[in-house]
């Protein structure tokens, strides 16, 4: 269940996880990778740590990627999946394209809840609760908070003020983030103070224009998920959509076989772009409806800032569609046969957009409609 509140703690709805016939999980990022790890170990599936790609490259029959200890690792494709970083981007388009600010940063921590608790507003907050996930919106910022039984993170988008850093290890002084909720409930303002040493990680919210363009010339690599498409997290969706790359192109590659590999990535990339395109779009269109919010609009549905997640992300399964519209979108590529796509928002024809387009609009006032259910 995610808890949704005004700025000032009024509870404005409940959104619950999945739903009855479509059931979802909530899951730290740290427990799901423990989880994941395990289950490769269990597959003996070999996981190095402290590797770092240098350069990525191919011939016909094979890919290649160097790492920075001089080591040449060599596979019949390789699926790029290391981030928005991606030193992929040389060997797919010529060159790596600058990311581009999203006007916003993010700070963000993570960390034991048993002393928080002893202050009695934060006590009371998660008073009889064990795990919840919620949300405060209001002007310019909104904080999620996740608390399990013995942890606490909070995350808090910000109007960027020039300080951040692309970068998972900059820190910065827990309580600038107070200035960003003045006036808003006290509970936050506890909730930050908190937090341990003082300290958060201070994180650029940096994006990439889409790009229709995922593999490499020979196409024996590949991108997938932030190398490929990076998300804002008001999207909801940039794991979900990094998943389902990863069933998508394990059934495209299956279909295809050894002897159709580069066939098969590009079979992937048609399928997934547009749809991931949108989704990419759901995260500015989110976190303008929480930080411009229309609280009158709001007071008649008080979902609306709740239900951000369309059916069209929710149930859809990447692995049936990829087996559904193989021979198709192969069919396209070969010969250059219409294909459509119909795994994105229901009654939307594909756009292209990019960030600045999307900048602009914010700063002049205007809301970006678009056609379809996006619901």
């Amino acid at each position: 269940m995610n808890w949704m509140f005004k700025y000032d703690n009024t509870l404005l709805c409940k959104v619950p996880t999945g739903q009855p016939d479509y059931p979802s999980l909530l899951i730290s990022h740290a427990d799901l990778h423990r989880q994941l790890y395990a289950y490769a170990t269990e597959l003996q599936i070999p996981i190095e740590f402290g590797k770092f790609v240098e350069e990525y490259r191919e011939s016909d029959e094979k890919a290649f990627a160097t790492t920075s200890d001089g080591e040449t690792l060599e596979a019949d494709v390789i699926i790029a999946a290391d981030g928005v970083g991606s030193r992929s981007w040389k060997l797919v388009m010529g060159k790596k394209d600058q990311p581009i600010s999203s006007g916003f940063a993010v700070y963000r921590v993570n960390f034991p809840i048993g002393p928080a608790l002893k202050n009695p507003l934060i006590a009371a907050e998660f008073a009889d609760v064990d795990d919840r996930v919620s949300v405060h919106i209001g002007p310019d910022a909104h904080v999620v908070i996740g608390k399990k039984k013995d942890h606490i993170n909070w995350m808090m988008t910000y109007k960027d003020d020039g300080n951040a850093d692309e970068s998972w290890t900059k820190t910065a002084q827990a309580d600038k983030a107070l200035k960003h909720v003045a006036g808003w409930t006290p509970f936050l303002t506890e909730l930050i103070k908190a937090t341990p040493n003082n300290t958060v990680i201070d994180w650029k919210l940096m994006w990439r224009n889409p790009q229709p363009q995922w593999t490499s010339p020979k196409a024996r690599v590949i991108q997938v998920g932030d190398s490929a498409h990076s998300f804002l997290p008001s999207s909801g969706s940039g794991a979900t959509m990094a998943w389902e790359d990863a069933f998508s192109i394990a059934a495209c590659l299956q279909l295809g076989g050894k002897k159709n590999i580069p066939l098969a990535t590009r079979v992937h990339n048609l399928l997934r772009f547009e749809r991931v395109s949108c989704a990419q779009k759901m995260g500015y269109k989110t976190r303008e409806l929480w930080h411009k919010t229309d609280w009158e609009a709001v007071s008649k549905n008080p979902n609306s800032v709740g239900n951000t997640i369309g059916n069209w992300v929710l149930r859809h399964d990447p692995e049936q569609y990829a087996r559904e519209k193989y021979e198709d979108a192969s069919n396209s590529i070969l010969t250059g046969a219409p294909f459509k796509n119909t795994n994105a928002v229901p009654g939307y024809t594909y756009k292209p957009w990019d960030i600045h387009q999307l900048i602009e609009a914010s700063e002049r006032g205007e809301k970006v409609q678009d056609e379809g259910d996006w619901s």
